[in-house]
């Protein structure tokens, strides 16, 4: 197997070598058969640097920046990735799918105002997007937009949750954790609730996420934690009244 790539790398360079002496379509072929043996063999490296040889061969139009955009974001390589993907968005300023990974790789790199400028404009192409409406309000809720948030949230309401699909969240102790997307919704709809002040409203809201899904440990957390606050709040309410009683 060795012998078998080293005798490939070596027609590889001894191409490049010779690439003067070639025809144009005939160094063309060199640099695609050099792209289809990297992709064979796992070479990552070797792949990404022959999309760009290729790129370079046939100019700014090539179609390989497609594929190494997509080369980008498969391997989370969020950097390289939103750069390429802003100038395939000059050309293609509405493309949905292009819109919505440069929302995802600004969400990675954490600027999450550039993931709600893109979430924002996929969601308004299909308000009935219930994961891209979710994805949204969760952008907007850790940015403490509280109301904006409340306000996708309830232009959610009535939305179908397509069954079967999970989303990732922050669990206990910040560990990533896969749930129903509807329960997710829900216990975000509780938590943006309890920062607008309403306590009763929140707790119903804890309670239908742990309808869809019993073991959401985080969203019973968080109702058991409402439910203590609102004892404590009852029973210092009691004392002040037996006080002003007394």
């Amino acid at each position: 197997m060795k012998k078998i790539i080293f005798s490939l790398l070596a027609v590889l360079i001894f191409g490049n070598i010779n690439a003067q002496k070639l025809s144009r379509k005939q160094y063309g072929a060199l640099l695609v058969k050099k792209l289809q043996l990297s992709k064979k063999f796992g070479d990552l490296q070797a792949y990404r640097s022959s999309l760009y040889d290729l790129i370079a061969w046939e100019g700014e139009q090539s179609a390989y920046l497609d594929t190494l955009a997509d080369f980008y974001y498969a391997n989370k390589e969020w950097i390289p990735f939103v750069l390429l993907n802003g100038e395939r968005l000059k050309r293609h300023p509405e493309h949905r799918d292009y819109l919505y990974m440069q929302a995802v790789a600004w969400e990675q790199l954490g600027n999450l105002k550039e993931a709600v400028t893109y979430y924002e404009k996929v969601y308004a192409q299909n308000p009935d997007d219930a994961k891209t409406g979710f994805q949204l309000a969760w952008s907007q809720y850790q940015l403490k937009r509280l109301d904006e948030t409340y306000r996708t949230l309830m232009g959610l309401k009535d939305k179908k949750f397509p069954e079967n699909v999970y989303v990732k969240i922050p669990g206990i102790k910040n560990k990533i954790i896969d749930v129903p997307l509807k329960a997710a919704y829900f216990n975000l709809l509780g938590l943006v609730t309890y920062d607008l002040h309403n306590l009763d409203l929140a707790v119903k809201y804890f309670d239908e996420a742990l309808k869809i899904y019993p073991d959401f440990e985080l969203a019973r957390q968080n109702k058991a934690a409402l439910e203590l606050m609102k004892q404590k709040l009852e029973s210092s309410g009691a004392d002040k009244e037996n006080k002003e009683k007394k």
